[in-house]
């Protein structure tokens, strides 16, 4: 993982947040002041002492700094190489809290009951179309919601590059798909000559007797 992608900063203040801890009271366990922390919290990298001191605060390693927005790995498909994203369910959660919705109206924007999109929160990987609908009930671009380390205004319109990545997301999401369809289908093959192969052995043992 290229560690300089990430904007250590905003890294930093989002384990923060989800481990409830208030920048005042990260300061204070810091030994600095309020300002200090906030200025942390704006710089896009530190120094890895720096980070692991920081770390060693909030209880959790270096790496796991690193790797901390639950990616999956999308399988790519022949002569493509693998691609990490971001768990869709668990970004999905993190904008309806850092944009303060009610849950309720924002199911009736995405025209699903509330049990459907609360399925939503533990699915790793969104359908192209249910990216679509969320994406747009949270008007925002696809790239902002997949790449929330290298956008920084969700509201700027796609660059080339992003749509492109946005393309071979979908690619591979595709492939994913298929895969998944193709081993089901030999699963229930595999299943129907098992079956077979019991109801022979049971003929056979009939004709001995």
């Amino acid at each position: 993982m290229q560690h300089g992608l990430i904007h250590m900063g905003q890294r930093l203040k989002q384990i923060l947040k989800q481990r409830k801890i208030k920048i005042v009271d990260f300061a204070r366990m810091a030994g600095f002041t309020n300002q200090i922390a906030h200025y942390h919290l704006r710089k896009s990298d530190m120094k890895r002492s720096t980070l692991e001191r920081f770390c060693a605060l909030v209880g959790i390693s270096a790496e796991e700094f690193y790797q901390w927005n639950n990616m999956v790995v999308v399988k790519g498909g022949k002569g493509q190489a693998a691609t990490t994203v971001a768990h869709h369910g668990q970004r999905f959660t993190e904008l309806i809290e850092e944009k303060g919705l009610n849950k309720s109206k924002l199911a009736r924007r995405l025209d699903m009951s509330r049990r459907t999109m609360y399925n939503l929160f533990e699915k790793p990987l969104f359908e192209p179309g249910e990216l679509e609908a969320v994406t747009k009930a949270l008007e925002i671009t696809a790239a902002a919601f997949l790449h929330p380390d290298t956008v920084e205004d969700v509201r700027t319109s796609d660059s080339d590059e992003l749509l492109a990545l946005r393309e071979k997301y979908y690619r591979l999401l595709e492939d994913y798909n298929q895969l998944l369809k193709q081993h089901n289908a030999l699963k229930e093959t595999l299943d129907a000559f098992k079956k077979d192969i019991v109801l022979l052995r049971k003929q056979s043992r009939s004709k001995k007797v």
